[in-house]
């Protein structure tokens, strides 16, 4: 245990001496501190609208004063457009004439009220019925929000990884390693000595980002959980980095290809319908997305937790496996 702790130590200490490292370290946090300053613009954006084309033109001209209008033929349409994870309003006509509007149930203030009164002023001359029809699917905070915390978050687990790459590289570029084999300090027990500093600093990390967003309300267990299950990607990541790249520059440019990589389940986990997810079961970050984003929508039980979990680890365990040996042979 001393010896895996010495290991840690000196990661601490040489990363305290590259200004590129340091940079890493706390480029989550300044980024959490941009986005604090840019969530509160985000309800400011212009409302929008999907509507029945059946409504006439006397409706859509009068929400087409308030914001931008999409026109579409049916109401299945007008419900996927609202699915989607930008602010909008659906507005159909019911099947006895009467205006009715559709919400997912995370629209911002404006987006649910603005179209109510404007419904209100279109029928008070018509003496019409109005019925408001609200989809809630348990989501409480604006799209910009989640997304942008869950992205901080995912780069603050990979980037722990990225510490080990680096720190690798320079013990490679020093001789340390090949002393190492030499020495007391058992292969498993460096190992282990260089993950943890790709454990320790996301987790300080994403509680920063937690408490700058001001999210430290959610279950933090579950959060604690979560960062450690998650930064066993980013140690792999890490070791893999620090083998194949023979200097820190070809480390970061090794970087830049894998985190491509991680990144496009996330970036399909926004994107695509929830009917094509089954496409990125693959990827242990996608695991770690749905993770993330229960926790922060509040919508996640431990038991779906734990199975997130199992995926994640199992997922990186069978990406271990592939590259074992190459890590094996980096290493010696």
């Amino acid at each position: 245990m001393r010896r895996i702790i010495s290991i840690f130590r000196r990661d601490i200490t040489s990363s305290t001496r590259d200004f590129l490292i340091m940079y890493m370290i706390i480029a989550p946090i300044l980024l959490a501190v941009g986005l604090r300053f840019f969530i509160p613009s985000a309800t400011s954006a212009s409302l929008q609208f999907a509507l029945d084309d059946e409504l006439g033109t006397k409706v859509i001209e009068e929400f087409e004063k308030y914001g931008s209008v999409e026109l579409y033929s049916s109401i299945d349409e007008i419900k996927n457009r609202v699915d989607k994870i930008d602010d909008i309003a659906g507005i159909i006509k019911g099947d006895s004439g009467e205006i009715q509007m559709i919400l997912e149930g995370n629209e911002s203030h404006d987006t649910k009220e603005i179209p109510r009164k404007i419904i209100r002023d279109i029928v008070m001359d018509e003496k019409l019925d109005v019925n408001y029809h609200v989809n809630d699917i348990g989501i409480k905070m604006s799209p910009i929000t989640w997304i942008g915390s869950i992205t901080l978050i995912i780069i603050a687990v990979t980037l722990g990884g990225l510490l080990i790459g680096l720190n690798i590289i320079e013990e490679k570029e020093s001789m340390t390693i090949k002393a190492m084999n030499v020495s007391p300090v058992g292969r498993l027990e460096f190992i282990i000595g260089k993950s943890i500093i790709g454990i320790v600093i996301p987790i300080i990390n994403v509680f920063a980002i937690l408490w700058i967003l001001n999210m430290l309300y959610i279950n933090l267990s579950m959060v604690l959980v979560m960062t450690i299950v998650s930064s066993m990607i980013g140690v792999v990541i890490g070791f893999l980095i620090g083998v194949i790249s023979p200097n820190q520059i070809a480390g970061i440019a090794n970087m830049k290809i894998l985190f491509f990589i991680v990144g496009i389940p996330i970036v399909g986990g926004i994107l695509l319908p929830q009917s094509k997810h089954f496409l990125l079961y693959w990827a242990p970050t996608y695991w770690s997305f749905i993770g993330f984003k229960g926790l922060l929508l509040e919508s996640i039980t431990w038991n779906q937790l734990w199975i997130y979990s199992i995926w994640i680890l199992a997922l990186t365990f069978f990406l271990f496996m592939i590259f074992k040996n190459k890590i094996r042979k980096g290493l010696a």
